[in-house]
Protein backbone atom coordinates (compact mmCIF):
# COMPACT_ATOMS: atom_id res chain seq x y z
CA UNK A 1 0.00 0.00 0.00
CA UNK A 2 2.57 2.39 1.11
CA UNK A 3 4.59 1.61 -2.08
CA UNK A 4 1.93 1.83 -4.18
CA UNK A 5 1.49 5.54 -2.64
CA UNK A 6 4.88 6.45 -3.36
CA UNK A 7 4.94 5.44 -6.86
CA UNK A 8 1.96 7.86 -7.47
CA UNK A 9 3.50 10.36 -5.55
CA UNK A 10 6.20 10.34 -8.14
CA UNK A 11 4.13 9.72 -11.08
CA UNK A 12 2.01 12.97 -10.27
CA UNK A 13 5.63 14.78 -9.69
CA UNK A 14 6.87 13.49 -12.92
CA UNK A 15 3.58 14.96 -14.60
CA UNK A 16 3.54 18.67 -12.69
CA UNK A 17 7.42 18.75 -13.91
CA UNK A 18 6.52 17.69 -17.63
CA UNK A 19 3.56 20.55 -17.39
CA UNK A 20 5.74 23.07 -15.69
CA UNK A 21 8.29 22.81 -18.91
CA UNK A 22 5.70 22.39 -20.97
CA UNK A 23 4.34 26.18 -20.25
CA UNK A 24 7.63 27.76 -19.52
CA UNK A 25 8.48 26.22 -23.22
CA UNK A 26 5.08 27.65 -25.30
CA UNK A 27 4.90 29.79 -27.43
CA UNK A 28 2.85 32.60 -28.37
CA UNK A 29 2.50 34.36 -32.10
CA UNK A 30 1.66 38.14 -31.85
CA UNK A 31 0.64 40.44 -34.92
CA UNK A 32 0.55 43.93 -34.57
CA UNK A 33 -3.02 44.62 -35.44
CA UNK A 34 -4.53 48.05 -37.24
CA UNK A 35 -8.07 49.33 -35.22
CA UNK A 36 -9.78 48.34 -38.45
CA UNK A 37 -8.62 44.88 -38.94
CA UNK A 38 -10.10 42.07 -36.21
CA UNK A 39 -7.97 38.85 -35.42
CA UNK A 40 -9.72 35.66 -34.19
CA UNK A 41 -8.72 31.76 -34.39
CA UNK A 42 -8.42 29.80 -37.25
CA UNK A 43 -10.23 26.67 -37.16
CA UNK A 44 -10.01 24.38 -40.26
CA UNK A 45 -13.17 22.45 -40.59
CA UNK A 46 -11.41 19.78 -43.01
CA UNK A 47 -8.27 17.47 -42.48
CA UNK A 48 -5.21 19.10 -43.50
CA UNK A 49 -1.97 19.41 -42.26
CA UNK A 50 -2.03 22.84 -40.46
CA UNK A 51 -2.90 23.45 -37.33
CA UNK A 52 -4.95 26.73 -37.26
CA UNK A 53 -3.82 29.96 -35.16
CA UNK A 54 -5.80 33.36 -35.78
CA UNK A 55 -6.86 34.45 -38.70
CA UNK A 56 -7.29 38.57 -39.35
CA UNK A 57 -9.80 40.67 -41.15
CA UNK A 58 -10.43 44.09 -42.06
CA UNK A 59 -13.71 45.28 -40.63
CA UNK A 60 -15.91 46.59 -43.50
CA UNK A 61 -18.36 45.58 -46.28
CA UNK A 62 -19.15 41.89 -47.89
CA UNK A 63 -15.91 42.05 -49.67
CA UNK A 64 -13.78 42.21 -46.52
CA UNK A 65 -14.90 38.42 -46.74
CA UNK A 66 -11.58 38.34 -49.47
CA UNK A 67 -9.43 39.72 -47.63
CA UNK A 68 -7.80 38.12 -44.75
CA UNK A 69 -4.53 36.60 -43.35
CA UNK A 70 -3.93 33.46 -41.92
CA UNK A 71 -1.81 32.12 -39.47
CA UNK A 72 -1.05 28.21 -39.29
CA UNK A 73 1.29 25.66 -37.92
CA UNK A 74 2.72 23.15 -40.30
CA UNK A 75 1.92 19.87 -38.05
CA UNK A 76 5.54 18.47 -38.99
CA UNK A 77 8.80 20.12 -37.69
CA UNK A 78 10.89 18.66 -40.78
CA UNK A 79 10.38 20.22 -44.43
CA UNK A 80 13.15 19.63 -46.30
CA UNK A 81 12.96 21.62 -49.22
CA UNK A 82 10.74 25.36 -48.02
CA UNK A 83 10.39 26.17 -51.79
CA UNK A 84 9.23 23.10 -52.88
CA UNK A 85 6.44 23.31 -50.05
CA UNK A 86 4.70 26.65 -51.12
CA UNK A 87 5.09 25.49 -54.73
CA UNK A 88 2.93 22.60 -53.51
CA UNK A 89 0.64 24.22 -51.41
CA UNK A 90 -0.58 26.61 -53.46
CA UNK A 91 -2.37 23.92 -55.34
CA UNK A 92 -4.34 23.27 -51.79
CA UNK A 93 -5.67 26.70 -51.58
CA UNK A 94 -7.08 27.11 -55.21
CA UNK A 95 -10.76 26.05 -53.80
CA UNK A 96 -10.29 29.92 -52.29
CA UNK A 97 -9.70 31.53 -55.46
CA UNK A 98 -12.81 29.20 -56.84
CA UNK A 99 -14.55 31.06 -54.66
CA UNK A 100 -13.55 34.34 -55.71
CA UNK A 101 -14.49 33.57 -59.51
CA UNK A 102 -17.74 32.50 -58.61
CA UNK A 103 -18.46 35.57 -56.85
CA UNK A 104 -17.33 37.43 -60.07
CA UNK A 105 -19.34 35.50 -61.92
CA UNK A 106 -22.65 35.96 -59.71
CA UNK A 107 -25.38 38.07 -61.55
CA UNK A 108 -25.10 40.57 -59.48
CA UNK A 109 -21.48 41.11 -60.68
CA UNK A 110 -20.26 43.65 -62.24
CA UNK A 111 -18.70 41.68 -64.75
CA UNK A 112 -21.87 40.41 -65.49
CA UNK A 113 -23.02 43.32 -67.51
CA UNK A 114 -23.50 42.97 -70.94
CA UNK A 115 -20.33 45.37 -71.78
CA UNK A 116 -17.89 43.34 -70.73
CA UNK A 117 -18.69 41.00 -73.44
CA UNK A 118 -16.67 42.78 -75.31
CA UNK A 119 -13.68 41.33 -73.78
CA UNK A 120 -14.40 37.81 -73.17
CA UNK A 121 -11.65 37.03 -76.48
CA UNK A 122 -8.90 39.04 -74.27
CA UNK A 123 -6.61 36.55 -72.33
CA UNK A 124 -7.18 38.53 -69.01
CA UNK A 125 -10.65 37.21 -68.90
CA UNK A 126 -12.07 34.92 -66.51
CA UNK A 127 -12.10 31.72 -68.41
CA UNK A 128 -8.54 31.69 -69.69
CA UNK A 129 -7.25 32.46 -66.02
CA UNK A 130 -9.50 29.20 -64.69
CA UNK A 131 -8.26 27.33 -67.40
CA UNK A 132 -4.61 28.43 -66.53
CA UNK A 133 -5.18 27.79 -63.24
CA UNK A 134 -6.23 24.13 -64.03
CA UNK A 135 -3.09 23.83 -65.96
CA UNK A 136 -0.24 25.28 -63.52
CA UNK A 137 -1.34 28.09 -61.29
CA UNK A 138 2.96 29.22 -60.55
CA UNK A 139 2.34 30.80 -63.70
CA UNK A 140 0.93 33.87 -62.02
CA UNK A 141 3.59 33.70 -59.29
CA UNK A 142 6.98 35.31 -58.95
CA UNK A 143 9.88 33.18 -58.14
CA UNK A 144 10.46 32.66 -54.13
CA UNK A 145 11.62 35.24 -52.36
CA UNK A 146 13.99 34.34 -48.82
CA UNK A 147 13.20 37.85 -46.77
CA UNK A 148 12.98 38.80 -43.20
CA UNK A 149 10.44 40.13 -40.79
CA UNK A 150 10.54 40.76 -37.03
CA UNK A 151 11.63 37.17 -36.25
CA UNK A 152 13.64 36.47 -38.85
CA UNK A 153 13.96 34.73 -42.23
CA UNK A 154 11.18 33.47 -43.99
CA UNK A 155 9.98 32.62 -47.61
CA UNK A 156 7.52 33.69 -49.53
CA UNK A 157 6.03 32.93 -53.05
CA UNK A 158 3.80 36.10 -54.51
CA UNK A 159 1.10 35.58 -57.00
CA UNK A 160 -1.26 37.51 -59.14
CA UNK A 161 -4.27 36.15 -60.26
CA UNK A 162 -6.44 38.08 -63.03
CA UNK A 163 -9.86 37.93 -63.02
CA UNK A 164 -11.46 40.63 -65.70
CA UNK A 165 -10.32 43.73 -64.82
CA UNK A 166 -9.68 42.38 -61.14
CA UNK A 167 -6.83 41.04 -59.42
CA UNK A 168 -6.84 38.13 -57.00
CA UNK A 169 -3.66 38.92 -54.99
CA UNK A 170 -2.06 35.68 -52.97
CA UNK A 171 0.62 35.47 -51.09
CA UNK A 172 2.15 32.18 -48.98
CA UNK A 173 4.82 32.50 -46.30
CA UNK A 174 6.93 29.85 -44.81
CA UNK A 175 8.85 31.02 -41.65
CA UNK A 176 10.93 28.35 -39.47
CA UNK A 177 11.34 29.57 -35.36
CA UNK A 178 12.60 27.25 -32.36
CA UNK A 179 12.06 23.93 -34.27
CA UNK A 180 8.43 25.29 -35.72
CA UNK A 181 7.11 26.06 -39.03
CA UNK A 182 4.95 28.87 -39.63
CA UNK A 183 2.28 29.40 -42.53
CA UNK A 184 0.70 32.53 -43.50
CA UNK A 185 -1.44 33.04 -45.85
CA UNK A 186 -2.93 36.37 -47.20
CA UNK A 187 -5.11 36.72 -50.27
CA UNK A 188 -7.07 39.93 -51.40
CA UNK A 189 -9.09 41.83 -54.65
CA UNK A 190 -8.12 45.03 -53.37
CA UNK A 191 -3.96 45.93 -53.81
CA UNK A 192 -4.20 48.70 -51.17
CA UNK A 193 -5.91 46.06 -48.66
CA UNK A 194 -2.90 44.01 -49.21
CA UNK A 195 -0.58 46.46 -48.52
CA UNK A 196 -2.14 46.82 -45.01
CA UNK A 197 -1.65 42.89 -44.46
CA UNK A 198 2.00 42.97 -45.39
CA UNK A 199 2.11 45.37 -42.83
CA UNK A 200 0.87 43.18 -40.12
CA UNK A 201 2.20 40.17 -41.47
CA UNK A 202 5.91 42.11 -41.38
CA UNK A 203 5.01 42.74 -37.65
CA UNK A 204 4.68 38.62 -37.17
CA UNK A 205 7.12 38.02 -33.61
CA UNK A 206 6.93 34.94 -31.66
CA UNK A 207 7.98 35.22 -27.41
CA UNK A 208 7.51 33.47 -24.75
CA UNK A 209 4.54 34.26 -22.48
CA UNK A 210 4.75 35.92 -18.75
Amino acid sequence: MEKSYYLKSNLLILFLILFLSFIYNALAQTFKIPDNFIEGPLIYSYETNLKGISKVAPVGDIFSKYSSLELSLVKTSYIRSPERWLKDKIYDVLGDIAETERLLRNKDSPLSDPIFEQFKHLPLFIDDTIEQLALNPLVFCKNISSLYNKTGKFYELNCTIPFGFFNNYLILRLQNEKNNWYFTKITSLNYNRLLDFLFIADSFQIYKPD
